[in-house]
């Protein structure tokens, strides 16, 4: 965090309210005033922990085979690479001799001792948090083991390897706002707009992207393509979600599987390291807030001009995907998609099926996948790869074939998007 990452790379913050007194010198106070101090955080450690899990913060710093919380996973943005920081209660390269007053400026300012931090690290989110949960954060994160590790130095291109530039951004996109409370807002939606917009940062991928990385309002929560990680996250809004029950959808966070479909790639990482953590209260909270978030765009349909395909122009494809289906996919997805069960989902109206994007569905065919592993789903089946069994012109006409039938996807796949997704794995 001091360094300045956390979550997806490349995503939106609002300028800060005290922003202007970080930058001329609040910053270097605040670290004076919290350096030396190492009593004990005043908050309550073992909700930070829970707080900790279900904020996803131990994926985005740990380095993969690293230790925990020890920063230095790497997230890869248009502008360069980014490494999230140490945690640990390192005194030198972690948190350790931070003050609780350092620990809630950067929460909710994105200004640390080292000054601005890039958006990457989800401080527009997380200026939502209430000062106890903040301090209950602060008190486990500095409960952790110390470990030395300093954070790689980031390797970005001009002007965003230049921190000040960063005063730029914040001015052109940065609005902070409080969350405003409908007047017949239950509890249990103010607790769910509370986790998604503010701990949960489910913005940071399910949000649609403007100019230079920025998550503009009418983009809240609309879908679209992962920075970095090669994956589409489709909409979170009552549309999209209309199959779902609000105890369906609390399931499918909690354990990553339903009869309607099943987590597979980043959203699978985040079930088994953070939302299978979820309270049920909490995970039916989440579920009612999301349940009623209005469509992006209204009646209308995702527009699919704005994902790039690498045809210019939709090619003929000489190989037959109604049969190859037959022959690769019918026995376990069945005949018309419908799937049987959660050991394996049904591809009608399946979100890799349905989306603007094909990307998630040619993904899937090339390189399979598998569900989390959860309480609710211990023993989930994978899904074989394909690549190197069939050819980019059979796995163009496989998606094709189900997302034309299925999913009310007209365009087809061509054997040219196919070997563009190649290599796409992310991190």
């Amino acid at each position: 965090m001091g360094r300045g990452t956390g979550a997806a790379a490349g995503a939106a913050g609002r300028c800060c309210r005290r922003f202007p007194a970080a930058a001329t010198g609040r910053a270097g106070a605040l670290s004076r005033a919290g350096r030396g101090r190492h009593h004990a955080p005043a908050g309550d450690a073992s909700e930070g922990a829970y707080l900790a899990r279900i904020g996803n913060c131990l994926t985005c710093h740990t380095v993969r085979g690293g230790a925990p919380f020890a920063g230095g996973r790497p997230f890869r943005t248009a502008y360069g690479t980014i490494y999230s920081t140490n945690l640990t209660s390192d005194p030198q390269t972690g948190l350790g001799d931070w003050s609780a007053a350092e620990f809630r400026h950067a929460m909710r300012n994105g200004v640390s001792r080292h000054g601005v931090l890039y958006p990457a690290f989800p401080y527009a989110n997380f200026a939502h948090l209430t000062d106890t949960d903040i301090d209950a954060l602060f008190a486990y994160l500095r409960g952790l083991p110390p470990v030395q590790a300093p954070a790689p130095a980031n390797d970005l291109v001009w002007p965003a390897n230049w921190r000040p530039a960063l005063v730029g951004w914040r001015m052109l996109h940065y609005r902070p706002a409080p969350l405003a409370a409908p007047a017949d807002a239950s509890p249990a939606w103010l607790r769910g707009r509370y986790l998604v917009d503010g701990l949960g940062h489910c913005a940071m991928c399910h949000g649609t992207r403007g100019p230079r990385g920025s998550l503009p309002a009418d983009g809240y929560l609309a879908g679209g393509r992962i920075p970095g990680q090669g994956w589409y996250a489709p909409p979170l809004d009552s549309r999209q979600l209309a199959r779902y029950s609000v105890d369906q959808l609390a399931d499918y966070l909690r354990n990553g599987a339903t009869e309607h479909g099943a987590a597979y790639g980043s959203m699978a990482e985040v079930v088994y390291t953070s939302l299978r953590h979820l309270r049920p209260t909490d995970a039916q909270a989440m579920a009612t807030y999301l349940k009623s978030v209005p469509p992006h765009g209204g009646d209308e349909a995702p527009d699919a001009s704005r994902f790039l395909y690498a045809g210019a122009q939709p090619t003929s494809n000489p190989h037959n995907g109604g049969r190859l289906y037959q022959d690769h996919c019918a026995s376990c997805h069945g005949d018309t998609g419908e799937g049987r069960g959660r050991d394996y989902p049904p591809l009608r109206d399946a979100v890799s099926v349905t989306a603007p994007d094909p990307i998630n569905a040619v993904r899937m065919v090339l390189y399979g996948g598998m569900p989390p592993t959860t309480e609710g789903n211990p023993r989930p089946h994978s899904m074989p790869p394909y690549a190197g069994r069939l050819d980019n012109a059979e796995i163009a006409a496989i998606v094709t074939h189900i997302r034309s039938n299925w999913g009310e996807q007209s365009r087809p796949v061509s054997p040219a998007d196919v070997a563009a997704y190649y290599g796409i794995r992310g991190d």
